[in-house]
């Protein structure tokens, strides 16, 4: 469903038929996906199967990792720990070595496969991202909300991917192979109140492509701060609505589409001056799976623009960029 967002057209989206064996109704989703994708670049998801207790749950998390675990506790998982850039990224208005601020703090989490339940026990536990979470003792149960709601989001996403491989023309289950161990991150961003670190910082995140194949948004209950470029070329407010999720294309999907899907430029501006939250899922394919561009994609108008990449050569080429390379040895 097309709707007003403002100064551009969204689209609110229903899942309702994301289960069903009907064809019919999948390829209609799946057309509905597609008119999205490539005249405004994200959408709005509802009937998602994703229970509210869930998403009440990851949100008290978030809180009580930001507000309520000592700066001492955050910083043993600082990110620069971390080959892969996971863990805990501090408020940072001027960083050393050119690299952008980051003026919020943040949390990135990797999948483990215990999580993963229509993997457990089919893949290797090694494929396990190497986490910097609180110790049980820091922060009770933590850990285990967030690997539910981290389940709860992988079964969504490859419902997703599925729809996305109909929208291309694909077989339904393209997808299925490369996304047994995918590269998917949970973030979890605390924006302070204006002022609250320094009086003329105002918490944002500048304007940024996502680097996986897209991500699942969950934004603070009522407050305005994502804005989205739509097919137009125009930023567009992309606000927060009860019981949905925010989808937008990430890089992945743009390589393997030839741009048909383009990445969704983004940014979040704290204009009220208050406190959020925002809680993105990135859904990638396999580390190991080879991006090659689909051969449906390509025309004399529209030439092959990637070269084929792995998706972990081209996340650490994307996040080492924008944190700056590990100093860490690989193992």
């Amino acid at each position: 469903m097309e709707f007003d967002i403002g100064s551009g057209m969204g689209y609110l989206i229903d899942l309702s038929d994301i289960d069903g064996a009907d064809e019919s109704k999948l390829r209609a989703l799946a057309s509905n996906i597609y008119d999205a994708c490539t005249k405004v670049g994200f959408f709005y998801i509802k009937n998602h199967g994703i229970p509210k207790e869930s998403v009440a749950a990851i949100k008290s998390e978030a809180e009580r990792f930001f507000k309520g675990l000592p700066e001492e506790k955050k910083m043993e998982l600082d990110r620069e720990k971390s080959e892969y850039h996971l863990g805990y990224g501090p408020f940072e208005d001027d960083r050393k070595g050119g690299q952008k601020a980051h003026p919020y703090e943040s949390v990135l989490i990797g999948r483990e496969v215990a999580w993963d339940t229509e993997y457990v026990g089919k893949v290797d536990p090694k494929h396990d991202a190497i986490n910097l979470l609180p110790k049980e003792e820091d922060l009770p149960g933590h850990r285990a909300v967030v690997g539910k709601y981290f389940g709860e989001m992988l079964v969504l996403s490859r419902k997703l991917a599925r729809i996305f491989a109909l929208s291309l023309e694909l077989p339904m289950h393209f997808f299925d192979d490369k996304m047994e161990k995918p590269g998917a991150l949970l973030g979890l961003n605390y924006y302070a109140p204006k002022g609250q670190q320094r009086p003329d910082v105002n918490s944002a995140i500048l304007a940024h492509t996502d680097h996986e194949l897209f991500t699942i948004l969950l934004q603070s209950d009522g407050i305005n701060a994502l804005e989205v470029v739509n097919g137009q070329g125009i930023w567009v407010p992309a606000k927060p609505f009860p019981d949905t999720f925010v989808v937008n294309i990430g890089d992945a999907l743009s390589i393997w589409t030839n741009n048909v899907f383009l990445s969704t430029l983004h940014r979040a501006t704290n204009t009220t001056g208050g406190e959020r939250y925002s809680i993105p899922f990135f859904f990638g394919p396999d580390y190991d799976a080879v991006m090659e561009t689909l051969p449906s994609c390509i025309s004399e108008t529209r030439p092959m623009i990637y070269k084929p990449v792995t998706q972990a050569e081209h996340y650490l080429a994307k996040m080492n960029t924008a944190y700056g390379a590990s100093t860490l040895v690989a193992a």
